[in-house]
């Protein structure tokens, strides 16, 4: 049986469910359902990560950190029926956990204060590790199959045959840049696929990133920073860009904190914010939501 840890969710109640295909435990929120489930498309445990991963002087075991299949979908009280849905799928960077990044970064609240009529898909990467990678969804296909099994949890809860998916966009901070560019490479949901959200997370991969933007005419934001690592990377991605003839926007918040965000094409966005507080200190998670031309 699945236990889910509601203790820095305080408002909330706990009810577990069963079913056939998959098992879910239900967290009431005053902003909506919180789901929690362990999928077997997940992205750990994980071949590439058997014999865990070394850091520095540091090993960090398979056991503790590479075997949490956690999978947490967020659906907002106010989410309207509709013949196919829409999905937020969040990656964390390093050192973290699916708790830790709900509480910290306010996600459930930046989201439906965007009224938005989208899902949240958190699924756990390595746990509190220093390591960016994307497990099983780095190989082809798997993240089709990942969002498959994730419409199924999707189903059951709502009691519907289905929970086709309509649009995906793909969000990330720090080290969750590294599977979202395996996903937008060969995860076998390009149509699906409209926006990408890197939270100063580019610190490479800049080829899968610049060949989505070239192929898929969707939106791209890049919010980096000055000191979080992803300053010459972000400007090595646009010096490449205007040798592709690949036209992308660049704002600046250091001065203006309510910049105008555009709605489509490459965007890249400084800001002076620290790398830990992107997501969350001026809310550019609920901002992009806002924003977004592919959420209904």
């Amino acid at each position: 049986m699945m236990v889910f840890r509601t203790l820095l969710l305080p408002f909330a109640f706990f009810i577990m469910h069963h079913c056939a295909a998959q098992g879910f435990s239900v967290t009431r929120l005053s902003e909506g359902t919180l789901l929690r489930t362990a999928l077997p498309t997940a992205p750990f445990p994980a071949p590439q990560r058997a014999e865990g991963h070394d850091y520095g002087d540091e090993h960090y075991d398979d056991a503790t950190h590479y075997r949490d299949s956690s999978v947490a979908i967020f659906i907002p009280k106010y989410l309207q029926a509709a013949d196919s849905f829409d999905y937020i799928v969040h990656f964390h960077g390093w050192w973290n956990e699916i708790d830790s990044v709900l509480n910290t970064f306010d996600l459930i609240p930046q989201l439906t204060a965007s009224g938005k009529n989208a899902i949240l898909v958190v699924p756990q990467g390595p746990r509190k590790s220093p390591d960016s990678s994307g497990g099983k969804l780095e190989e082809p296909l798997a993240f089709k199959a990942f969002m498959s099994d994730v419409q199924q949890v999707m189903a059951q809860h709502l009691g519907l045959k289905e929970a086709p998916l309509r649009h995906i966009i793909l969000s990330g901070h720090s080290g969750g840049y590294r599977v979202m560019s395996y996903i937008l490479l060969q995860g076998g949901l390009d149509e699906a696929i409209k926006e990408v959200w890197l939270f100063d997370g580019l610190y490479g991969q800049l080829e899968k990133y610049a060949m989505w933007l070239e192929r898929s005419k969707g939106r791209f934001i890049n919010i980096y920073t000055p000191d979080g690592g992803t300053f010459e990377t972000t400007l090595d991605l646009m010096n490449s860009l205007r040798g592709w003839d690949i036209q992308y926007k660049h704002i600046d918040d250091s001065n203006d904190v309510n910049p105008k965000i555009p709605e489509d094409g490459a965007v890249f966005w400084f800001t002076g914010l620290g790398h830990n507080e992107v997501l969350h200190a001026r809310r550019y998670f609920y901002r992009l939501a806002s924003t977004s031309r592919y959420l209904r």
